[in-house]
């Protein structure tokens, strides 16, 4: 077998800083979505067939945007200001997550059903997420009681200093005891351009789901069977928005987190990078139009650089819910939890004492034996030119070079270039593959067949008859 050399491990440079930046708006965009509230809806389900969920996204154009890292990404003036970042003291965030569909034709500014405080201790590698519910009934600043999901719209209506984030922070300030200096706020529409922009993201659907085909929730649902599969951006939204499943809402954050790993781990490996490369400008641009935070960008690496080290298993999450609250009616007939402060605040610090748990030591590199032993991929190859006996001729070379070849045969369409297809997710076989062929990632694309027995099916076109890397000594 061909010798193997892995990326060489560089040391961070501007890209890879760029990355984790898109990474840390991802975490935050997909962390909000997780605890969104639905409404269940009913109406006609489309199958989706599993024959092409995602081949490739790349179609999407991504233009060229002016970048400003030293401006909070705001393009209203009536906003929480710009605060120094310092690492050194536990960092408070709002999230917040705006569902445009729900006041789209309403003359008012919309409400916040979703409502996380974040925490980072860098110094002690600790992050935690605490929900506050949207019937959450709270004294808010000058307005008196309501609801908390009511408090953006009344600030923004009202000029309350800072708009909606403003009273937001205030108001969610007083429940915690504690101080927010940074707000995120973002909509559905950056979650579907961060999946796009690599592609979309393979997940092992645990069990046939049904999911909305669009942040709307119009249109026919699409049902999604069991297995891996790579999903584009819309339906990956509509699979960690769902919780229409047997476990509800422990489901969705079990999705949420599976989708959230697809991400990192995609973002942050070297093969997406030249895909991702020319994507940048023009990612930043639509994630931006789409986040509205008093982080800048430059603020935003340094706290992605700060909390890739934590480990996952490590990050608390609550939900305040009872005993912390009660559940009552006020005098409107409207469903409210009616908080007791010393609960909350005793359960919000008593989270962010816990001690965080240890990152394991590295483990040495396997080997690409030892990767390939571990996929044990099954290949199959396609004959799509005029040339007899290729398939033959391609499955011998590969065998010798150590994968399975099972199946052979001659495909229905003549094709110019060779593809190669993943139907189950095999990235470092289908990666050898690429280097044995001589092939870049562009040959390389996504499906989802349960009919189809190959993990990996190589369509050969013409250009690999008239010029290949058989006769090649390894």
């Amino acid at each position: 077998m061909q010798e193997y050399r892995s990326p060489s491990h560089q040391s961070p440079d501007k890209t890879r800083r760029w990355l984790w930046a898109a990474f840390i708006l991802s975490a935050l965009v997909t962390i909000t979505l997780a605890f969104c509230s639905r409404k269940s809806g009913t109406g006609p389900v489309e199958q989706i067939s599993p024959d092409v969920i995602s081949e490739s996204t790349s179609s999407s154009s991504y233009g060229e945007s002016s970048l400003d890292d030293t401006r909070p990404l705001q393009s209203n003036a009536n906003r929480p200001g710009f605060k120094d970042l310092n690492l050194d003291q536990p960092i408070y965030f709002l999230l917040t997550g705006l569902d445009k569909r729900e006041w789209l034709g309403d003359t008012g500014p919309g409400l916040t059903d979703t409502i996380i405080v974040a925490y980072l201790n860098a110094a002690e590698e600790k992050a935690g997420l605490i929900s506050i519910p949207r019937d959450t009934w709270i004294d808010l600043p000058d307005y008196g009681f309501y609801k908390i999901n009511q408090a953006y719209s009344l600030g923004e209506a009202y000029g309350y200093p800072g708009g909606g984030p403003g009273i937001l922070m205030d108001t969610a300030e007083d429940l915690l005891g504690i101080q927010i200096d940074y707000y995120v706020q973002v909509d559905f529409e950056a979650f579907v351009v961060l999946v796009d922009s690599v592609d979309g993201v393979l997940v092992n659907v645990p069990e046939e789901i049904l999911v909305w085909p669009n942040a709307e929730m119009e249109g026919d649902m699409k049902r999604l069977s069991p297995g891996k599969q790579v999903l584009p951006g819309n339906l990956a939204l509509g699979y960690v928005r769902t919780r229409d499943t047997l476990e509800g809402d422990f489901g969705r954050a079990k999705r949420q987190q599976q989708v959230l790993a697809g991400l990192q781990k995609k973002i942050s490996s070297y093969e997406i990078l030249p895909v991702l490369i020319p994507r940048l400008p023009g990612l930043y641009r639509d994630l931006s139009s789409h986040v509205e935070t008093n982080l800048t960008l430059n603020q935003i690496i340094t706290l992605a650089w700060a909390v890739k080290g934590i480990n996952y298993q490590s990050v608390q999450t609550r939900v305040i819910k009872e005993p912390v609250v009660t559940a009552d009616f006020n005098d409107r007939g409207q469903y409210i939890l009616i908080p007791n402060l010393e609960l909350v605040q005793d359960m919000w610090q008593n989270m962010q004492e816990i001690e965080a748990t240890p990152i394991p030591e590295p483990t040495k590199e396997p080997s690409l034996e030892e990767y390939l032993v571990e996929e044990d991929a099954i290949v199959g190859i396609l004959n799509a030119t005029s040339s007899p006996g290729l398939a033959s001729e391609t499955a011998e070379f590969l065998q010798t070079n150590g994968l399975n070849i099972a199946s052979l045969g001659n495909a229905s369409k003549f094709k110019d270039q060779t593809v190669v297809y993943d139907y189950s997710g095999n990235p470092q076989t289908v990666q050898y593959i690429l280097e044995l062929m001589g092939y870049s990632e562009n040959r390389l694309f996504y499906k989802a067949d349960p009919a189809v027995s190959e993990d990996i099916i190589i369509v050969l076109g013409s250009d690999w008859a008239l010029e290949n890397t058989i006769g090649e000594t390894n």
